[in-house]
């Protein structure tokens, strides 16, 4: 099948996206992906060729919502909840008591999920902070979730979930905040509400300076998908957003001593967390 998108648009179209996203779309990985892509958005937007839906990209999306749609379109996010269950633990019976300890009575201890997909993340921590319950009781806490992608901020707003999706949670706590429904789950009410999902792009300065300072930062498996130079920055990104003293934790196969050296990396119990 002939798409619209040849090998050598390809370079052209991955260099657009890793100059307004930091992603980087690998030939091997993503063309078919993307021309498949690109060939249904030309079809909506009766366009005939690449050249023209790219020139719409570059120089008509002036409210970003093709770019937008291109994201939602390429991006993968594939989750559940309770994943690399060690750092949430680590989160609730090591991190928070200590800030609690160290912070402000008056002030609130504040968690960024980057990126947050469809909610698993976030809602992960809000079940162990409710659970363990001795922070929360004495302490506001807010999570903020973000994701490039619109599509999955919507459903993380929703909070309905497959079996997959929960099939690690232990089953007193699934029973506890979700309810059962036909095709799944579905959050329970007293949760729902509970973590302020925003669409942002890590490589946004205004976006990100926007949400405010934080406490604790998880940005777990998304560097894996930048290169050196974007690694660097969305690191020193995260740096500037964290109030003195707190922490970013990553993915298993992520390490912030191979990015930035700016970071202190600790160890707590199984978990490696990096402080400011």
């Amino acid at each position: 099948m002939a798409y619209l998108l040849s090998k050598e648009n390809f370079l052209k179209m991955s260099e657009f996206v890793y100059r307004k996203s930091g992603i980087y779309l690998e030939e091997e990985k993503h063309y078919e992906k993307l021309a498949k892509y690109i060939d249904s958005r030309a079809s909506t937007l009766e366009l005939d060729s690449f050249r023209k839906y790219f020139f719409k990209l570059r120089f008509e999306d002036k409210d970003g919502e093709e770019f937008q749609a291109l994201m939602n379109g390429v991006t993968v996010n594939e989750t559940y909840f309770y994943r690399e269950k060690d750092q949430f633990e680590a989160l609730v019976n090591k991190i928070l008591p200590e800030l609690h300890k160290t912070l402000p009575a008056s002030k609130t201890l504040r968690i960024l999920s980057s990126p947050c997909s469809t909610g698993e993340e976030p809602y992960s921590m809000v079940l162990h902070i409710v659970e363990e319950g001795k922070v929360i009781e004495e302490r506001d806490i807010e999570i903020v979730g973000i994701d490039i992608d619109s599509t999955v901020i919507e459903k993380a707003k929703k909070a309905k979930y497959t079996e997959r999706s929960v099939h690690a949670i232990p089953k007193g706590i699934l029973s506890k905040w979700f309810n059962k429904k036909s095709l799944g789950y579905e959050l329970g009410e007293d949760l729902q509400g509970s973590v302020d999902f925003q669409v942002a792009n890590v490589f946004d300065k205004v976006q990100m300076r926007n949400l405010g300072k934080f406490d604790v930062i998880f940005s777990r498996n998304m560097l894996i998908y930048f290169d050196d130079a974007s690694r660097k920055e969305v690191a020193m990104t995260f740096y500037d957003m964290l109030n003195p003293g707190g922490y970013v934790l990553l993915g298993h196969a992520e390490y912030m001593s191979r990015i930035v050296s700016v970071f202190t990396a600790k160890k707590i119990d199984n978990t490696l967390v990096y402080q400011k």
